[in-house]
């Protein structure tokens, strides 16, 4: 037997001032009232980042980048992006997501998957992203520098994020890639493979204003 109770169920006895607290959370935190007042299932953690993204389909806006991360124990992942830059909406899907990779794996991944597409890369793998130049793939070093990671997360925040429905490993890390100190703008290390990948593609074509005339095909 389940049998589910709220304040609802006994509002008669239960002060103003509690209850004007209650109409405050529903006012302005709708998913705390869900969970926390009414008991319904929480879908992601609290304090996610990224509120800003749903379900869709990948549209090619015209211009299709992939962005990489690099791992061993952690996985190693490539995300495939196209940016609707006048709606502001980022398309993305995610290609894989794996770990215990080697150099010669990740070439035959990304020579599958990118078809000769520009590949923003994790800067800190110089000698994957070496082998990778050895076997002709388009490759590029990620931004770096003072502020870079958090402008990044701004310029994802900014935009519509449409994550395909199989992109699943991303979709989880959306749901659970919190702020560890939400006032220093300090992201937890965890849950951010994907995510960082999503961070290097996304930043390459926005921060960059010379990017595209070399590089993307």
């Amino acid at each position: 037997t389940y049998i589910h109770t709220t304040y609802l169920d006994n509002i008669d006895n239960l002060s103003e001032s509690f209850l004007n607290q209650v109409k405050h959370i529903k006012e302005k935190r709708p998913e705390k009232y869900k969970h926390t007042i009414l008991g319904g299932w929480l879908d992601k953690a609290e304090g996610v980042i990224f509120n800003n993204w749903s379900i869709g389909e990948f549209v090619n806006c015209g211009t299709v980048v992939f962005g990489q991360d690099f791992g061993s124990v952690d996985p190693t992942t490539l995300v495939k992006t196209s940016i609707d830059k006048k709606n502001k909406i980022i398309y993305i899907e995610l290609c894989y997501y794996k770990s215990d990779l080697t150099p010669s794996q990740i070439v035959e991944f990304n020579t599958h998957f990118c078809k000769g597409g520009l590949i923003v890369a994790d800067h800190a793998e110089k000698l994957t992203i070496a082998e990778m130049k050895h076997r002709k793939l388009n490759v590029v070093d990620s931004i770096k520098g003072a502020g870079s990671f958090n402008d990044g997360i701004r310029l994802l925040k900014d935009y519509d994020l449409v994550i395909t429905e199989d992109s699943i490993e991303l979709i989880k890390e959306l749901n659970n890639y919190c702020w560890l100190e939400k006032k220093s703008e300090t992201p937890i290390d965890k849950y951010n493979h994907a995510i960082d990948a999503l961070r290097y593609a996304v930043s390459y074509q926005l921060a960059n204003p010379s990017a595209g005339i070399y590089h993307i095909k």
